[in-house]
């Protein structure tokens, strides 16, 4: 932070008492629909990852291992069961995050608010809160933390977007408790105090930490909401000075309720990988048709887009073949298009089987990521990306779009006939008081 940011910063309240004060104007703007939307696409993802480790192990199946006996009030969303506070939210937010296909906000940072949702479900059922305050809680905290994601310079200093998790749930769980302003500052401030999560998290052979950091994050919000509302202090000024969040994990912030809801411009992902994936599978299968039956041909796949998806899904810090895990591949532009080239789709049930497919290795080696001068100017306001095909008989095939083609409701529907197990009703998989909201996507919509 330069000097005149740490001055800028120290003449103004603490940042805790500002969002505080924003809480309840926050809480007006959110887009209800739009959150129950999120919850039943969270809760369908968090199902579809439940019934994979069934099949497959993993993160979700380990984290099984780790539930203590039975009792509490939250419900695993998977089986029913009650489970204390914590355990369910861990486990149903770890499930929900596990195959990528959860809801992404991109701004300055990339983030998952949909993280934040177990957490404050499980909160509402072990204080038998409401449903509409539980829909006012979830709008509060995405409000905060995309908001937060609009200015934070985390990737720059060495932090990951899941850094603004415990902060954003601290908010939501404030608002779901009805504490006073005073005390959603203090939550807010104990929050800040060890909310940092280093980008390792998401570098190299990804591991079980990418679906866990955020869920965590989300714990420890809860957590700082529960020790505010029992009186804990916390130090005054965790936001600025030389030492504060602002000086040393995220760089300034000023939040207000300029620029209307955020909740419009929440992504729902049509496919299980990293955002920046998903307009390049939606090329690689319009190219597809093309190449059925020239797989053998192709000399080399070449994509061009912004910095920022080089850096992140470019391959280039992943290891390939045999060592290529399903945390590293749904975060490979070059897994997801040579699957979807070899294979003609890419579900959350796939990746297994594709991980190890020679054809699929082989496009893997053939696959480049380069940065394109275009395409960093118009990020991020688009998403653009080209692909180019060639083959050895020098025929070369291209497609491009400046943006994902948006998830249709008809798509909507086909990801949830995905993820949903056949055995359990189309429904909220949890009981508050007060009218719940109609599920938004039916078996037959």
């Amino acid at each position: 932070m330069s000097a005149q940011e740490a001055t800028a910063t120290s003449d103004r309240p603490d940042l805790s008492i500002e969002i505080a004060a924003l809480l309840p104007v926050l809480a007006r703007i959110a887009d209800r629909e739009a959150v129950v939307l999120c919850l039943a696409d969270t809760l369908a993802c968090a199902l579809g990852a439940e019934a994979l480790a069934d099949k497959h192990g993993g993160t979700v199946s380990r984290l099984r291992g780790l539930s203590p006996s039975a009792g509490g009030a939250a419900t695993i969303w998977a089986t029913g069961e009650k489970a204390d506070t914590d355990t369910a939210a861990l486990r149903n937010a770890v499930a929900a995050r596990y195959l990528d296909w959860n809801d992404t906000y991109v701004a300055r940072a990339i983030i998952h608010p949909s993280d934040l949702l177990a957490a404050l479900v499980a909160l509402a059922e072990e204080r038998a809160i409401a449903w509409d305050r539980l829909i006012e809680a979830a709008g509060v905290a995405y409000e905060v933390v995309c908001r937060m994601a609009d200015q934070a310079d985390l990737r720059r200093r060495g932090f990951d977007g899941s850094t603004l998790s415990p902060i954003g749930a601290a908010a939501g769980a404030a608002w779901l408790l009805s504490l006073d302003e005073e005390a959603s500052a203090r939550a807010l401030r104990i929050a800040a105090l060890d909310a940092a999560t280093l980008k390792a998290v998401r570098q190299g052979k990804l591991s079980d930490w990418k679906a866990i950091a955020s869920a965590r994050g989300a714990l420890k919000g809860l957590f700082a909401a529960r020790m505010a509302e029992a009186g804990f202090l916390a130090p005054d000024n965790v936001y600025g000075g030389d030492e504060g969040f602002l000086a040393t994990v995220s760089g300034p912030l000023a939040l207000d309720a300029e620029g209307g809801s955020r909740m419009t411009r929440i992504i729902l992902k049509a496919h299980p990988a990293q955002i920046f994936i998903q307009g390049m599978l939606q090329l690689a299968a319009e190219l597809r048709p093309r190449l059925a039956d020239r797989l053998d041909s192709i000399q080399s796949v070449t994509v061009r887009t912004f910095k920022q998806a080089v850096d992140m899904v470019g391959g280039k810090a992943h290891p390939v073949g045999a060592a290529m895990n399903r945390e590293t591949a749904d975060h490979s532009a070059a897994f997801a298009i040579a699957a979807v080239l070899a294979a003609g789709r890419l579900g959350h049930a796939d990746f297994e089987r594709l991980l190890s497919d020679a054809t699929v290795h082989r496009l893997i080696g053939r696959t480049n990521v380069e940065e394109d001068a275009a395409a960093n100017r118009a990020f991020p306001v688009r998403f653009s990306s080209r692909i180019t095909v060639a083959l050895d008989d020098g025929t070369v095939l291209a497609a491009e779009q400046d943006n994902p083609v948006p998830l249709r409701p008809q798509d909507l529907s086909a990801k949830f006939a995905e993820l949903w197990p056949s055995h359990l009703a189309r429904g909220w998989r949890w009981d508050l008081p007060g009218v719940a909201p109609r599920f938004p996507v039916g078996h037959n919509d």
